[in-house]
């Protein structure tokens, strides 16, 4: 039975209300109950995205969980501002580092893109299981971080895609747009008002000149966190970092 000053959270899609029984998923029930060896009538604590936290009871029935919800309470774990990052897909795990890592920071959502420095194009089935097991690491991460809401990782596309595709009005002033570039000059504004933040991150060895440019044309300014250079996995984080210092939650 785990340490009792340990609160054993768990992401449930499903619509939950105090006084129900609800099955638990199989990647749920595995974990909970072999890898963290709890039994029935221990206390776990159930989220899916509304806001709120549920308190409840485990139950084995069978080879299947059950949660049994006793009470719930507001969650208070999400950033007070929306921030995105466009990741250049990087090699190996350090995508998964990113991701996690970003979850624990607040952000509202990961667009995983190809770049001219990035890996090619994945075959459709490979990049679908890329896209769920990117996105199970955002469940398992905010499942642990405590947060209410699991962030969205979409599908990987191509950066130029993106930049096309997506909104990009200038008429939004609380919007701050970023490419992270090591050869900037400018930093952050400590004295903007920042509502909403969108970050982009190349992979291992950054855009292109013409990814730069291309940015730029969309809205985003480059910005330098420091004078050192930050591996792909340490950029994105550090950003959030930063803007959470700035204009967030980290100084509340």
């Amino acid at each position: 039975m785990p340490s009792s000053s340990r609160k054993i959270r768990s992401y449930s899609q499903l619509p939950l209300n105090v006084g129900d029984t609800v099955e638990l998923p199989k990647r749920s029930s595995h974990h909970l109950v072999k890898v963290l060896r709890l039994d029935s009538n221990d206390a776990i604590e159930l989220f899916n995205g509304d806001g709120f936290n549920y308190q409840a009871t485990l139950k084995l029935v069978g080879k299947s969980a059950h949660a049994e919800i006793l009470s719930k309470s507001k969650n208070i774990a999400e950033a007070s501002i929306a921030l995105n990052v466009v990741q250049g897909i990087s090699r190996g795990d350090k995508m998964d580092t990113t991701i996690q890592k970003c979850v624990e920071l607040g952000v509202c959502s990961i667009i995983p893109v190809y770049t001219a420095h990035s890996i090619k194009p994945l075959a459709v089935d490979r990049a679908n299981r890329k896209h769920e097991h990117w996105q199970q690491i955002a469940v398992s991460a905010a499942e642990q971080c405590g947060r209410s809401v699991v962030p969205k990782v979409h599908a990987p596309i191509e950066l130029n895609h993106y930049l096309s595709s997506a909104n990009h009005s200038p008429e939004e002033p609380t919007h701050l747009k970023l490419v992270l570039d090591p050869m900037g000059t400018s930093a952050l504004d400590r004295h903007a008002e920042v509502a909403k933040a969108t970050v982009l991150v190349g992979p291992e060895t950054g855009f292109s000149d013409q990814e730069l440019t291309a940015a730029l044309s969309k809205g985003f300014s480059t910005i330098v966190l420091g004078p050192r250079i930050l591996r792909t996995e340490t950029a994105a984080p550090a950003a959030l970092a930063a803007m959470q210092s700035l204009f967030g939650d980290f100084l509340q």
